[in-house]
């Protein structure tokens, strides 16, 4: 075999060893959270636009993973299963759909299109994840909200939420229906809420 045929012989065989060692891929299965339907509210709108910012959260929620705490304070996530969005954007679509749906403020938006708005409603992601505790698991989802002014930036309420949702069925299907509920139920509270608290600095 002459000079010039050798080396790109060497090198297909190269590349092939190369590829033999290199580990398999895991397949993903991506997950969206089911969406809310929420019936629209009977009361008459208020009379102001919200912005829900997304909320904070610590490293281990900025990541697209589902994640679970198996036991005391360790936390983990479910292994070839994803979200189609980080945690903590992905509970802000969720809000911003429920409260859309219910209609008790004339706009809902986000800090995406900067729009002007009348109140912003930030928070503190603590808990997006399955919770394992005395043998029961549980869809978890804690947040501290604020409502503040965005003119004067003075906090015109804060409250402290937790959902916690019983897991009958623990597969990964399980768990994002699970945080599906958990999270209606939290944009249930969140809505009721700012529309109590707003509602009353409204002029009569």
């Amino acid at each position: 075999m002459t000079r010039t045929r050798l080396i790109p012989a060497l090198l297909g065989l190269t590349l092939l060893s190369a590829c033999s060692v290199l580990p398999k891929t895991e397949p993903v299965t991506t997950y969206q959270l089911p969406a809310p339907h929420f019936s629209a509210s009977t009361e008459t709108p208020l009379a102001l636009s919200l912005r829900i910012i997304t909320p904070a959260a610590s490293y281990a929620l900025q990541t697209p993973r589902i994640m679970v705490t198996p036991e005391g304070n360790t936390i983990n996530n479910y292994q070839g299963a994803r979200w189609t969005d980080p945690n903590p954007i992905l509970l802000r679509e969720h809000l911003v759909q429920a409260f859309q749906q219910d209609g008790s403020f004339a706009s809902v938006s986000t800090e995406v299109h900067a729009l002007q708005t009348d109140v912003q409603l930030f928070s503190d992601l603590r808990q997006f994840q399955t919770l394992y505790q005395g043998g029961t698991a549980s869809a978890v989802i804690e947040l501290d909200a604020k409502l503040v002014d965005p003119g004067s930036r003075q906090v015109i309420a804060s409250r402290h939420f937790r959902v916690s949702q019983a897991l009958t069925d623990t597969a990964v299907p399980g768990v994002v229906s699970g945080l599906g509920e958990a999270a209606d139920t939290l944009a249930r509270q969140l809505i009721d809420w700012s529309r109590a608290v707003l509602q009353q600095r409204q002029p009569q």
